[in-house]
């Protein structure tokens, strides 16, 4: 399992976003170490990311292959995409050509994905096999993926004010998305926040208010979730190294970084 975790930050409405996307490296099998592999991918032409959670592991040609080798080789062909929805869908087509019906059945398997329209206004897009969740547990897997659908602008904008077409209708709030092992973040994310809001007060201590630093303050936050997987959890489902991407539009137009430099 992991932790996945995406944030759309509404700065001035619409006008002015910040979109994060995050996950820890780790690749469990029946609760034990496998391996250590990126689960977090920049879309360079989307400015954004795709993450995944759940099952790791495609299958072309019968051979198995770890899905952050099979998603580089996808978001480098499929640069011609015009939009997220249109990366979505194509995904979910390649996928079924590559996961055998019955390993996915068996398997709970989820992809986020991230970014910025050609309005520049971010979005987010949510695929899995998943029918619903019970006590932190993913149930009713499917042999198929559902169609792909958008979370952000195709739902949880008007949530935010949003009137579909006038970004400033949208109200300066947070919204965010997360899927894996969620229970560190249920517990820690929003402690975690009101503990250093409150050093925030003091005038010795610097809030973070450029994107770089928000970037590194997320991912500080899951590294103190991944030292308490570490320490406490029988077994440790979350795990360094952490990435984390931030894309955002504050300067006018859409642009993305990581904490640490992109692997060649």
């Amino acid at each position: 399992m992991t932790l996945v975790v995406n944030e759309v930050h509404a700065v001035e409405g619409l006008s002015k976003t910040l979109v994060v996307a995050g996950a820890d490296q780790r690749i469990s099998r029946d609760g034990r170490y496998a391996d250590t592999r990126r689960k977090v991918l920049a879309i360079p032409y989307l400015n954004g990311a795709i993450s995944y959670f759940g099952l790791a592991e495609v299958y072309p040609s019968g051979h198995m292959q770890y899905l952050d080798d099979w998603l580089t080789v996808f978001i480098n062909r499929h640069s011609g995409v015009p939009d997220l929805g249109s990366f979505a869908h194509e995904l979910r087509r390649e996928l079924h050509r590559v996961i055998p019906q019955p390993v996915l059945s068996c398997n709970p398997s989820g992809f986020h994905m991230c970014g910025y329209d050609a309005q520049g206004l971010p979005d987010f897009w949510y695929l899995s096999n998943i029918g619903r969740m019970d006590q932190f547990v993913y149930e009713d897997l499917k042999p198929r993926y559902d169609a792909p659908a958008s979370h952000f602008l195709g739902r949880d904008a008007a949530k935010l004010g949003w009137d579909g077409k006038d970004p400033s209708t949208a109200a300066n709030k947070t919204r965010i998305y997360r899927n894996g092992d969620i229970r560190g973040h249920e517990a820690l994310w929003d402690a975690l926040d009101c503990g250093l809001a409150a050093l925030f007060h003091f005038d010795d201590f610097k809030r973070p208010s450029e994107p770089l630093e928000y970037e590194e303050y997320v991912k500080f936050k899951f590294e103190v979730i991944a030292y308490v997987y570490k320490k406490w959890a029988k077994k440790q489902l979350i795990a360094r190294p952490i990435d984390v991407l931030v894309a955002h539009n504050l300067k006018g137009s859409p642009e993305f970084f990581w904490v640490k430099p992109l692997p060649s």
